[in-house]
């Protein structure tokens, strides 16, 4: 069998991983740049970006009830960013600690040049140049989540989990590529559940529910500044009620885009608390 993967212990970090997992892929033929950390303020927290070698941190199920299941957390960001503190590593911290071994994944973004602020207001300042672009990047960052999916199944057994209880969820972005990788998945590597969160689905070509029809847990706020968001939700779930699948959805009136574990102070504050429960259910 052909190896995935290359396994290190990280010894020291910041977001304090346990274990890193450099993941295979092949390359895409854009030119890439120096990945950077960036601290974009102290409620955003890091960012990444220029992500060109795939790679996922592991927080290990803790906690009196660890459970057998998994979840694969893909962070927001465009496809150019990823929001890797606020939409990755605070959230797979909370869930290790409510029993679910929780994987942050480093996804491949799109290469560029410039400060994180400029092309924050590039995109949205120019919409339709982040939706080209990111169509470009997606298949791509899809590949990452399958090997991702994979490879946690391939070493479900050092993991302590059940090869049939890996899920993949993802924010804004993230949630592309999370419904990218159920729709074009295969056995090896389909997820068995999802939870896209304001899912950014302008990027994804709607295909029909997945044959294995993955539970799925669907949240974002009603008042989403992309206007989209909150309509294409409704229209996923649709499709899994049509499918008879199972499917929850929870749409909060207010939040804006991209709340994360951001504490608001408000209802949507709860929303993880309900990804916890729904997970514990399944």
């Amino acid at each position: 069998m052909k190896k995935l993967i290359f396994f290190y212990l990280l010894l020291t970090t910041s977001l304090n991983a346990q274990e890193k997992i450099q993941l295979e892929y092949q390359e895409w033929g854009l030119k890439s740049y120096k990945e950077n950390r960036v601290l974009v303020s102290e409620q955003e927290g890091i960012w990444l970006d220029n992500i060109s070698e795939p790679e996922m941190d592991i927080y290990r199920a803790k906690g009196n009830s660890i459970t057998d299941k998994a979840m694969i957390i893909c962070p927001g960001g465009g496809l150019f960013f990823s929001a890797y503190e606020k939409e990755g590593v605070k959230l797979a911290k909370k869930l290790s600690l409510n029993g679910i071994t929780s994987i942050v994944l480093k996804y491949r973004t799109y290469p560029r040049k410039g400060s994180v602020i400029d092309w924050t207001k590039t995109i949205w300042d120019k919409p339709q140049m982040a939706i080209d672009s990111a169509k470009i990047i997606l298949p791509y960052s899809s590949k990452d989540a399958m090997a991702a999916i994979e490879v946690m199944r391939i070493n479900a057994a050092k993991y302590n989990i059940n090869p049939n209880k890996i899920g993949l969820m993802g924010f804004s972005a993230g949630g592309a590529v999370t419904m990218e990788t159920a729709y074009n998945s295969t056995k090896k590597n389909q997820p068995n559940f999802i939870a896209p969160i304001y899912p950014w689905m302008d990027i994804v070509e709607k295909q029909e529910v997945p044959n294995n029809r993955p539970p799925a847990f669907i949240t974002c706020a009603n008042n989403d500044e992309f206007k989209e968001i909150p309509a294409s939700s409704v229209q996923i779930y649709r499709d899994w009620i049509e499918a008879d699948a199972k499917v929850e959805l929870h749409m909060f009136s207010e939040g804006g885009h991209g709340f994360g574990m951001n504490e608001l102070n408000s209802p949507v504050d709860k929303w993880s608390q309900l990804l916890i429960d729904w997970i514990l259910s399944l």
